[in-house]
Parts: C-alpha cells; sequence; structure tokens
C-alpha cells in the first residue's frame, strides 16, 4: 500500500485526535470555573489586640461570664472582582486570658468565628460623613462597625458607633496585614 503525503498528514491527525479532545475539555471547563472563582477578590485583612471587657465581649458574640482579658482579632474583607463593591467577610477571633510576658492567649484560648456580608454607610455621631464599614452575620443578626481611619487602619466602633477609647497600653485600632 503506498501512502502519499496526504494521506499520511490525514492518518497523523486522526492519531492526535484522542490526545487533544481531552486537553480541549479540560481547557474549557477549567475557563468556566475560572470565572466563578474570581467573582470576590480579598479587599484586605486587619489584624489587631484589644482589650476583653464588658464593652467589647458582645461586639464579637463573646459570652458575658468569659474568663476574657484579650481578644486578637482577624479580618478578612472581600469585594466584587468586577465593580470593587463590599461582598463578605470572615472574622477570625481568639480570646482569653493573655499568656505572661508575650502577646499570645493562654492555652490557645477560645475561637470564634462570624461571616457574612458587609457594607460601606456613611456618618457617626461625630462626623455624618465618615466612612464606616459594618459587618452583618446572618446567623445572629449582630452587626460590627469600624470607622476607616484610611486605607491601612480601621478602628472599632461601639454599638452607638462611637469610639472605642483604649489607653498608653491596648487600642482598638485594626492595622492592614495584607
Amino acid at each position: 500500500m503506498i501512502v502519499t503525503s496526504e494521506k499520511f498528514k490525514a492518518m497523523k491527525q486522526i492519531r492526535l485526535m484522542p490526545l487533544l479532545l481531552p486537553l480541549f475539555f479540560i481547557s474549557t471547563c477549567s475557563c468556566s470555573q475560572g470565572n466563578s472563582t474570581t467573582r470576590y477578590s480579598m479587599q484586605g485583612i486587619f489584624v489587631a489586640s484589644t482589650p476583653c471587657s464588658e464593652r467589647t465581649k458582645p461586639v464579637p458574640g463573646i459570652p458575658p461570664n468569659a474568663d476574657c482579658e484579650l481578644i486578637k482579632w482577624n479580618l478578612i474583607l472581600y469585594q466584587n472582582a468586577s465593580d470593587k463593591t463590599p461582598a463578605t467577610y470572615k472574622l477570625h477571633c481568639v480570646y482569653g486570658l493573655p499568656e505572661q510576658g508575650t502577646t499570645e492567649v493562654t492555652g490557645g484560648g477560645k475561637e470564634l468565628d462570624m461571616e457574612g456580608k458587609w457594607t460601606i454607610v456613611k456618618g457617626i455621631p461625630a462626623n455624618p460623613h465618615a466612612v464606616v464599614y459594618q459587618l452583618h452575620n446572618d446567623k445572629t443578626n449582630n452587626s460590627i462597625s469600624f470607622l476607616k481611619l484610611n486605607n491601612d487602619l480601621l478602628h472599632l466602633l461601639d454599638a452607638d458607633k462611637r469610639l472605642m477609647i483604649g489607653s498608653a497600653a491596648w487600642s482598638y485600632t485594626f492595622n492592614r496585614k495584607q
């Protein structure tokens, strides 16, 4: 049997088909999945270590009778990738008694997690034009508010949207980690 160059090309293409089809399906599937996972982008990660008091315990939902002097916060804010508007958040807190001579919580502390949607609202009693990030927890129907000081600093607000006042040793300011 004599194989012409045209027949040889056709046979070569037929042999490549079983290899190319899976690659085609993998690439189209991964592209369609990529669009759904890029719906949100990270707006920022903010961290803080604050006192745990009767005023701060209710903010993230720490039981009033908890033995607590320190709260370590880790807040991740997500935004819609397309228009950069607020989307969702994840808040992780560790609380308990401070470990002497460190910035850690004794025994690893107790953990608390919240997630939900966040919005930007305007105004606090001292400044009607202030930018406030408000986190809403759908499970508990609680909200936590932060005054945006600048792109790298947020300050915890109490239930009346007033600044939580710290001391020389403690602050209620969250710093951008990322």
